[in-house]
């Protein structure tokens, strides 16, 4: 069994980047490391503002998409998640 996912990586309401992932679920672990790993180091240097991860094989709409970054405009419902000696 695979999983099947498009990543896509926003700067303002603008698509970046789409990668689309066909990965065996044995792997899926290491290649969402390696995409993580770049990804916020591209949001850390404020190239990206947004990460969206579609699972394509998910019916829920409520369940297929999952958001997180910098900017809470183009998500449903953001949650403020306060980093580690942050101040407001």
């Amino acid at each position: 069994m695979n999983y099947r996912i498009a990543v896509r990586g926003f700067a303002g309401a603008k698509v970046v980047f789409e990668d689309r992932i066909d990965v065996p679920v044995a792997e899926i672990d290491a290649v969402v490391r390696e995409h993580a790993e770049r990804h916020v180091r591209q949001m850390a240097n404020h190239e990206l503002h947004m990460i969206e991860i579609e699972f394509l094989d998910e019916p829920n709409q409520n369940e297929r998409f999952f958001r997180f970054g910098t900017d809470p405009s183009g998500m449903v419902a953001p949650v403020k998640i306060p980093l580690t000696g942050a101040k407001d």
